[in-house]
């Protein structure tokens, strides 16, 4: 003889389990609020980059990374952003900027596609480094590309818009707390449906083997 489930009984050991179930999800909910309040607020800098892909492969834009066996386009984009975010740059970013002293410090570099170009964006939790690494990143490619001699264009990449002191990045607390509730309320509502389900099955099987 099986065990099936019946929905019922579910429902009423749910009903019996509701207020213990609010009083978590209550202090989860507080608990996340808590901890992203007291969280240090994070900034970011970005810059934009000119890309060759917004004038074609003449002119001025277009061939400003003009590659040795790279066309213009989203290939030589490639090879900017592995630039960018490559071990080479971190480490120079590091020793220029001594962090090597403040291992308290963290920085994430990233790069995406805007229109008519790409950004440069640093996010940290010092406004002004987040600016400074971000610019430092775009002239260093020069250096990186000297030693790599991908390409004989000076500057390798033309900016649009530098990047200026970092702004405040949201913190989403509301969406996170609601976020980590409903897990932790799923979780919860799924650790009731076994442990019910368990027990019954365990009960099922002692009177079978009678």
């Amino acid at each position: 003889m099986n065990y099936e489930i019946n929905i019922f009984h579910y429902v009423d050991i749910y009903k019996k389990e509701w207020k213990r179930i609010g009083f978590v999800m209550l202090i989860v909910l507080f608990v996340t609020i808590f901890v992203g309040i007291l969280q240090p607020t994070a900034y970011r800098s970005t810059a934009i980059i000119l890309s060759p892909k917004a004038g074609g492969q003449t002119g001025g834009v277009g061939q400003y990374l003009s590659f040795l066996n790279i066309g213009a386009g989203s290939g030589s984009d490639d090879v900017v952003f592995s630039m960018l975010k490559s071990a080479r740059m971190r480490r120079d970013i590091n020793e220029y900027f001594n962090l090597k002293e403040n291992p308290k410090f963290w920085w994430i570099l990233d790069t995406y596609i805007v229109t008519g170009g790409f950004a440069v964006e640093v996010k940290g939790p010092d406004p002004e480094m987040t600016e400074k690494i971000a610019n430092f990143a775009i002239t260093n490619l020069d250096k990186i590309n000297a030693e790599l001699q991908v390409t004989a264009q000076r500057p390798m990449a033309k900016v649009l818009d530098p990047a200026v002191k970092g702004a405040p990045m949201s913190k989403n607390i509301f969406k996170r707390a609601i976020a980590v509730t409903l897990i932790v309320f799923m979780v919860y509502f799924l650790f009731i449906f076994f442990r019910e389900y368990l027990a019954q099955l365990k009960s099922t099987r002692k009177i079978n083997s009678i």
